[in-house]
C-alpha cells in the first residue's frame, strides 16, 4: 500500500502556493536531477471516447508528473499543470526511505510534507545524511 503525501507551502490550515511553474519544477530538479515534471502523454482518442465522462474530464485535465526511482524506493510526484502550483502530491512505494529526499525538496523552500491520511505534518528530520 503506498504512502501518500502532499508538499505544500505554509501549514496544513493555511497554505500558500509553492511558487511558479518554472520554480517549482526547478526545485524538483534541483533536489533530485531525475525528478522532472511534465506532461504525461494524453490517451488515446478511442481509450477516451470509451471513458465516462467524468474520468474522460480526469484524465485529460492538464497535470504534471515525475517519477523517482531509487534501490528499493519508488516516488510518484503529480500536480495540476497551472502558471501558479498549489501542491505536489505523491505516492512513495518501496522500502527504502524517501525522507532524504523530502527533507532536500523541502530544505531550502521552506515547504512542507504533509502524511495525508494522518493529516500531520512529517517530521523531516529524522533523515539522515547517510540514507
Amino acid at each position: 500500500m503506498p504512502w501518500e503525501i502532499t508538499i505544500i507551502n505554509g501549514t496544513i490550515d493555511n497554505r500558500k502556493p509553492l511558487g511558479t511553474r518554472e520554480d517549482v519544477i526547478a526545485v524538483l530538479a534541483g533536489a533530485a536531477p531525475r525528478v522532472e515534471l511534465q506532461r504525461p502523454p494524453r490517451p488515446p482518442e478511442e481509450m477516451l471516447a470509451m471513458m465516462p465522462p467524468a474520468v474522460r474530464d480526469a484524465m485529460t485535465r492538464p497535470k504534471l508528473e515525475a517519477d523517482f526511482e531509487c534501490d528499493d524506493l519508488s516516488i510518484q510526484f503529480y500536480t495540476l499543470d497551472t502558471p501558479t502550483i498549489d501542491w505536489i502530491n505523491a505516492e512513495v512505494r518501496g522500502n527504502g526511505d524517501p525522507l532524504p529526499l523530502f527533507r532536500s525538496i523541502c530544505s531550502k523552500t521552506g515547504w512542507s510534507v504533509i502524511d495525508v491520511a494522518e493529516n500531520v505534518v512529517v517530521d523531516l528530520t529524522k533523515a539522515n545524511a547517510e540514507s
